[in-house]
């Protein structure tokens, strides 16, 4: 129970501050990793422990070579890694993946809405031009104008993923 309150109201917060300020701030994701690798200890022993620290490991590096392209920011890697702290590898993977498949509905609407389609499709070039060439950095943003608060579309996956485990089921 308290480590469900923790994870929920973690999720609240960061992507409160996503939306709001587009960060994720650090003192609040290291107490959620230093609270999430505590309480798995606490409740758990050493399962939830090495439970806990994979899940902190496979936060972290899902997003990692997202972060090393330009694709996000730190905070959402610190906030992933956060996460998988609290809930332990599986769910944040799963998380993961659902956020990221509502993060690409919601740009491809943004790009039908904002008539981008044409624009978009020269970034995504530009993009694999980097990639397989190592010319010009690309624009790290698929529509025009800034990247999402995607910390946001993960905690909203996250949040899916965890009313999946304990209500659904």
């Amino acid at each position: 129970m308290v480590k469900d309150i923790a994870f929920l109201s973690y999720l609240a917060v960061c992507a409160a501050t996503d939306v709001k300020y587009r960060k994720v701030f650090n003192f609040v994701t290291f107490p959620a990793i230093i609270l999430g690798v505590g309480l798995n200890f606490f409740y758990f022993g050493t399962y939830g422990l090495k439970n806990s620290l994979i899940g902190l490991i496979a936060g972290f590096l899902v997003l990692f070579v997202f972060f090393l392209l330009g694709g996000v920011g730190p905070g959402d890697l610190k906030f992933l890694a956060g996460a998988g702290a609290i809930t332990g590898w599986e769910p944040v993977l799963w998380g993961f993946l659902y956020g990221a498949i509502i993060a690409g509905i919601y740009s491809l609407c943004l790009i039908i809405v904002k008539k981008q389609f044409k624009e978009t499709l020269k970034r995504i070039g530009g993009f694999f031009v980097f990639f397989l060439y190592g010319r010009e950095a690309p624009d790290a943003s698929l529509i025009g104008g800034g990247a999402l608060p995607y910390a946001f579309f993960l905690a909203v996956g996250l949040a899916l993923r965890w009313l999946e485990i304990n209500v659904l089921r």
